[in-house]
C-alpha cells in the first residue's frame, strides 16, 4: 500500500509542480515590484488592485502547472522515470557548475518527491490548524469582556455607519481585551474599540478612528484577507508570496485610510490620531 502511495503521479506531480512555483513566484514578485515602482505615486487603490492581482495569480499558478504536469504524468509509460515534466525540470537544474550532476540529481530527485509533496501537506495541515484556532478566538471576542457603548456614542457610530453608506450596520462593542480598533466578521460584523480608547481620545479622534474600521467592513477586507491568508498557507514555503501579501495588507490599510479621510475631511488630524 506505501508503494503504491509513494508511486502515485498526484505525490509526483504535486512535489514538482512546487518545484516548479519557486520560479513562477519569483517571476511574479517581480512584475509587481516593477509595476508598483511604476505606479509609486498613484493611488492606493490601483496599488491595491495590482497587488491583489499578483496573488490571484500565485494561486493560479499552481493549479494549472499541476494540471499539466499530471496529465503528463499520467500519460507516461514511466510515471516517474521517462516523465516528460520531470526531464523538463532536470533540464532546468542541469548546469555545468551545478553542485550535483545531472546523473546524482536524475537518480536521487524522484525517490525525494513523494516526501517532498507529504511534507507540504503535513505543513499545510498544521497552518490550517493553527488559522482556524485563531479564527475561533476572534469570533469570541465580541462574547468575552465586552459592554454596550453609551447611547451617545451609539447614536454617533449609526450615523458614521449612514455617512459611509454601508448596506449592514454592525454592532459596536467596547472591549477590555483587544489593544487596537478591530473590525470583525463579514456577514455580521463587529467592530470593536478598545476601553482605554474611549476615554483616552476625544470625539472627533475616536469618529477618526471608527472610520477607518467600518471603510475595512464596506470593502469587505475581513473576507479577502481570509483568502488571503489561505493562500499563505498552501505557498507558506516561498517569501516572494509573503512580499506579495505584506504589499496587500499594506495598501489595503491605507485604502481604509483614504475613505476615512473622505468622510472626516481632516488629513493632518487623521494622521496625528493614527
Amino acid at each position: 500500500m506505501l508503494d503504491n502511495i509513494f508511486n502515485s503521479p498526484i505525490l509526483t506531480s504535486l512535489a514538482l509542480t512546487l518545484l516548479h512555483f519557486l520560479w513562477q513566484g519569483l517571476l511574479v514578485a517581480i512584475v509587481l515590484k516593477s509595476t508598483l515602482l511604476i505606479f509609486n505615486n498613484n493611488k492606493p487603490q490601483i496599488r491595491y488592485a495590482f497587488s491583489t492581482l499578483a496573488m490571484l495569480v500565485n494561486l493560479l499558478l499552481p493549479i494549472i502547472t499541476f494540471i499539466v504536469v499530471y496529465r503528463t504524468e499520467v500519460s507516461s509509460v514511466n510515471t516517474l522515470a521517462s516523465s516528460l515534466a520531470f526531464n523538463e525540470f532536470i533540464q532546468e537544474l542541469k548546469q555545468p557548475d551545478a553542485l550535483f550532476t545531472y546523473r546524482e540529481i536524475s537518480e536521487t530527485l524522484p525517490l525525494l518527491l513523494p516526501y517532498l509533496s507529504l511534507f507540504w501537506l503535513a505543513t499545510v495541515t498544521l497552518l490550517a490548524s493553527k488559522l482556524l484556532i485563531e479564527i475561533t478566538t476572534v469570533s469570541r471576542l465580541p462574547q468575552q469582556g465586552t459592554i454596550a457603548p453609551t447611547d451617545k456614542l451609539q447614536a454617533r457610530f449609526n450615523e458614521l455607519v449612514e455617512q459611509i453608506q454601508l448596506t449592514v450596520t454592525p454592532r459596536l462593542l467596547i472591549s477590555l481585551k483587544v489593544e487596537v480598533p478591530m473590525a470583525i466578521g463579514w456577514l455580521k460584523p463587529v467592530v470593536l474599540l478598545p476601553a482605554n480608547m474611549i476615554t483616552g481620545l476625544n470625539s472627533a479622534q475616536l469618529e477618526m478612528l471608527i472610520l477607518h474600521e467600518l471603510a475595512h467592513i464596506r470593502r469587505h477586507d475581513y473576507l479577502v484577507n481570509f483568502l488571503q491568508t489561505l493562500v499563505e498557507i498552501l505557498l507558506f514555503f516561498h517569501p516572494g508570496v509573503l512580499w506579495v501579501s505584506k504589499q496587500m495588507r499594506n495598501e489595503r490599510e491605507y485604502c481604509s485610510d483614504d475613505i476615512a479621510v473622505q468622510h472626516c475631511g481632516n488629513a493632518i488630524a487623521y494622521a496625528h490620531t493614527l
